[in-house]
């Protein structure tokens, strides 16, 4: 859960999937609020997170990266697996924005279970009132492959917000709420809130905290892949 809280912040700050595009200064926008789902045909952008984060009262430090490239307009590759648009805005303004994604969406690891990888698919969406405000939501299913247990499986259910502050500064808050098969919990949340930075088109920096209520020994894993509460910061590079 640990790294899929820290790909949320990441995702949120710049817009699911860290979208960009250098060589397009017309249509590509700097303010995040009116960034697509998806990077530019071409776009590579480079991301990085390093956080702290404690659970059972065991804290320890963690660096994350993740390299995504456009490879259409509407289709956009990562480390996580893919993302397809399949709604536009006009000219990335006002209005609904809807894209589906396909790939992993977690991992964890036991002693005596051995690993446990999570795929999965959903449909994630983006409303944008205006230049200041806009919603983002996520529908997901998710199928837990185990190396020795009965696989298990959840849906994910995500909400989240983003608001300019200053010209430069944006607030983001996410909530996801998962619904769990076959594991010692029935459900879990999560919340995750920070700010970017908007250093220029092409770079974003930023913090973020989270909170998570999922058990991870109670559900037979290790907590090296899991936090319940972490802070950190991050950076994206897009060209």
């Amino acid at each position: 859960m640990k790294k899929s809280l820290i790909s949320m912040a990441l995702l949120l700050a710049s817009t699911a999937v860290f979208a960009g595009n250098q060589s397009d200064n017309t249509s590509y926008p700097k303010n995040p609020i009116l960034r697509p789902l998806t990077l530019s045909d071409g776009t590579i952008a480079v991301s990085g997170a390093v956080s702290w984060g404690e659970e059972k009262n065991k804290s320890r430090g963690e660096l994350n990266l993740n390299v995504a490239y456009g490879l259409t307009d509407n289709l956009t590759i990562g480390f996580g697996g893919l993302n397809y648009r399949i709604l536009a805005r006009d000219n990335n303004q006002t209005g609904l924005e809807l894209a589906v994604g396909a790939g992993i969406r977690g991992f964890q690891d036991s002693t005596s279970n051995g690993d446990a990888i999570g795929y999965g698919a959903d449909l994630n969406g983006k409303y944008v009132f205006n230049q200041d405000i806009a919603m983002t939501f996520s529908l997901g299913y998710v199928i837990w492959d185990e190396e020795h247990l009965a696989n298990k499986s959840e849906n994910r259910f995500s909400i989240g917000v983003q608001s300019k502050v200053t010209k430069n500064w944006t607030a983001f808050n996410n909530y996801t709420y998962r619904d769990l098969k076959g594991f010692s919990q029935e459900d879990s949340h999560s919340v995750t809130s920070g700010l970017n930075y908007t250093f220029s088109k092409d770079i974003d920096v930023g913090l973020y905290a989270s909170y998570s209520d999922f058990e991870a020994q109670e559900n037979g894993y290790k907590l090296k892949n899991n936090f319940e509460r972490s802070a950190g910061l991050y950076a994206t590079y897009r060209f």
